[in-house]
């Protein structure tokens, strides 16, 4: 199986009390395991003023580059090659990303990242519904607004989608 490990949205706005440690156990999991995988992919999200989040939920974070930018730790990480920008929850919405895993012949995708209940249960789900194998590793993804949610998003990838690590 060709393997990718997707960071999904390690985004200064998303760096909280609930999520600092993840963020370093992701540096430490690419140093040490890094070499395991085909491929690295990062997702990164950007909200604007037309966007679904805007229009129906009244929400306008992650504008300025304050949130958006990738955290500090996992920049060295990330080039313009293997850095997929979106404007929703899901990644897969304008098929740069499924292009480039086809491509890399990617048929497991391992994923890290934020928040569990949001972007990584999308893209969890996007990703089996194309027909990938799924797993999420469970100390390196977490909720920045809720523990309670995050357990809920593994327990629902666990009985419906793909395995925990």
């Amino acid at each position: 199986m060709n393997k990718a490990l997707i960071i999904i949205d390690a985004q200064k706005g998303f760096f909280n009390g609930l999520t600092a440690k993840t963020y370093f156990r992701i540096k430490d999991f690419i140093v040490g395991h890094g070499q395991d995988y085909q491929v690295i992919v990062f997702t990164k999200y950007l909200n604007h003023p037309n966007s679904n989040f805007v229009r129906n939920l009244k929400w306008r974070g992650f504008m300025k580059e304050a949130q958006t930018d990738i955290v500090d730790e996992l920049k060295i990480f990330v080039t313009s090659k293997n850095l997929f920008p979106k404007d929703t929850y899901g990644s897969f919405v304008d098929n740069r990303l499924l292009n480039f895993l086809r491509k890399n012949k990617i048929d497991q995708v391992e994923l890290a990242g934020f928040d569990t209940e949001n972007c990584v249960l999308t893209f969890a789900r996007d990703a089996f519904d194309r027909g990938m194998k799924v797993a999420v590793w469970k100390n390196l993804v977490a909720s920045h607004s809720n523990k309670k949610l995050h357990l809920a998003a593994l327990e629902i990838i666990s009985n419906n989608i793909g395995e925990i690590k």
